[in-house]
């Protein structure tokens, strides 16, 4: 059984060390480790940072036990961390780590020579000795953050979601309250980039348990290591993105999992007749479809899917209902609520949506209000309906954001890194083309013919992470027009072969 939440997520992971010390913590590229080997590291970590004067760390992700302990470590000495990836375009990094204000890099030796030319002083955490436990730990100014993710933004730059304890821990009671039925003994799936929201919980629930992590190795091809990882190991719990099991489709009548209890599926939205397919390679495990933007703590609704049959809009599966603590309104493009069985915006509130950007109060006042009831709403840019036992309708996205491979990105990021390439002269758009049962594909028009695509390609790879990278780039004399004579993207869509 799941434990009583006593104060604070920290608290509880802290306690663990000491509880489950010689229980298996992570499993990481097949190797074992345990609480009490965690503990050591986390604590040879803080005595590095717990003192310095920087709030904000920035943390080079990699698949290491010093990582992972890093992140712990920054959390128990009260600062915030920010993650930066390799994998990421170096401009990127470096953008990100000016806006954040990170002086201070924790790091293994693999990635000593991570270009970030702006951080003062670089930590590697591999050549730090095990010491002793600091003083017991004490819970932290809820007003802190604990950390910062950076999203795709319209204007090229990357926004910043600071996300605060009281955030994370108004999360951790809630999600607590879905009532898993888990403990010491599970053994639980982290299959997400540590850029992704997604990776906090699957890497800080688990710990409160005292249950094993198991990461996904980054070399080879993911969807089969994450295939590989649930049948070794017989994973109990995993939460993937439906895109995931897309790709394994091929392979269903070749897997079992019946050690499986719940499969969470996240990140974008699910198909329900992918999920009816996949239930005979899980018979035993509970269907769960989570739902939530970065700027609401990771998940704020959830639908366990009942075994003879889902909710669903045009095979999108519901979301299902608030967590505790989340209030929703469904508003029109007045900003005024719907009327009952209608269609409109998803807006929440609770001590789990952010105060706001970072450093940007134009964008926050333009996704943030404050309604009649007193209570400040995030505007999530979904459109839901309610049916009439209370559970949310997915209806898609209202504006020019997608999700690719599970990240939420903006269109028109990709749109204003392309016209830098012809120093804004001219004309780009974005259309992102849905695949049935595979998601989207970005696809990048240019009013321009006269132009060396394959330079154009490398330009903005080396601007933008791999899932913002257009499937395609298209060269057209002129854009078509709709009536308003605006760009008519549907006509373009029309265009792609």
């Amino acid at each position: 059984m799941t434990k009583s939440i006593k104060r604070e997520i920290i608290t509880d992971i802290y306690e663990a060390f000491g509880k489950y010390k010689k229980n298996k913590a992570f499993v990481i590229n097949d190797i074992t480790y345990t609480y009490g080997q965690l503990a050591n590291a986390v604590y040879s970590i803080s005595t590095q940072i717990c003192n310095r004067q920087d709030d904000i760390i920035g943390i080079v992700a990699e698949n290491r036990l010093e990582t992972y302990a890093s992140i712990l470590a920054v959390l128990l000495c009260g600062k915030t961390y920010v993650i930066l990836h390799p994998s990421y375009p170096e401009d990127r990094n470096k953008n990100i780590a000016k806006q954040a204000g990170v002086n201070s890099l924790l790091h293994t030796e693999d990635a000593q020579n991570f270009p970030l030319d702006n951080v003062l002083e670089r930590i590697c955490t591999t050549e730090l000795r095990q010491s002793t436990p600091p003083v017991a730990y004490l819970p932290q100014d809820n007003q802190k953050n604990a950390y910062i993710i950076f999203t795709s933004g319209s204007t090229g730059e990357p926004k910043g979601v600071p996300i605060s304890r009281e955030n994370l821990n108004a999360f951790y009671h809630a999600y607590h309250k879905l009532g898993w039925q888990l403990s010491e003994t599970d053994r639980m799936l982290q299959m997400f980039e540590l850029t992704f929201d997604v990776s906090v919980v699957s890497l800080l629930y688990p710990l409160t348990l005292g249950a094993c992590i198991y990461t996904v190795p980054v070399e080879g091809i993911k969807y089969l290591n994450v295939i590989d990882i649930l049948e070794k190991y017989e994973i109990t719990f995993a939460a993937v993105a439906p895109s995931l099991l897309q790709l394994v489709r091929p392979y269903f009548s070749e897997i079992q999992f019946p050690k499986l209890k719940y499969l969470i599926v996240t990140a974008e939205a699910s198909n329900a007749e992918l999920l009816s397919a996949f239930k005979s390679c899980a018979p035993n495990a509970a269907f769960v479809n989570l739902y939530g933007p970065t700027e609401g703590t990771i998940y704020c609704t959830s639908y366990f899917i009942p075994p003879t049959g889902c909710k669903h809009h045009n095979g999108m599966v519901a979301i299902g209902k608030p967590f505790d603590g989340i209030s929703i309104q469904l508003m029109a493009d007045d900003d005024t609520p719907v009327l009952a069985g209608e269609c409109g915006e998803l807006w929440i509130s609770g001590q789990q949506v952010m105060k706001g950007y970072w450093n940007d109060p134009e964008k926050s006042g333009a996704c943030l209000a404050q309604w009649k009831d007193g209570k400040t709403y995030y505007k999530t840019g979904d459109l839901c309906k309610i049916d009439a036992e209370g559970d949310i309708i997915y209806y898609g996205r209202k504006d020019y954001q997608v999700k690719v491979q599970g990240f939420r990105i903006e269109l028109s990021e990709i749109e204003y890194v392309a016209r830098q390439f012809f120093d804004g002269k001219t004309g780009t758009v974005v259309t992102a083309r849905q695949i049935e049962n595979q998601g989207c594909e970005l696809h990048l028009f240019v009013e321009d013919t006269h132009f060396n695509s394959t330079e154009l390609h490398e330009y903005i790879s080396k601007k933008l992470p791999y899932y913002m990278i257009p499937k395609q780039i298209h060269k057209i004399e002129h854009f078509p027009l709709n009536n308003s004579n605006k760009t008519d993207r549907k006509k373009l869509l029309d265009l792609i072969k």
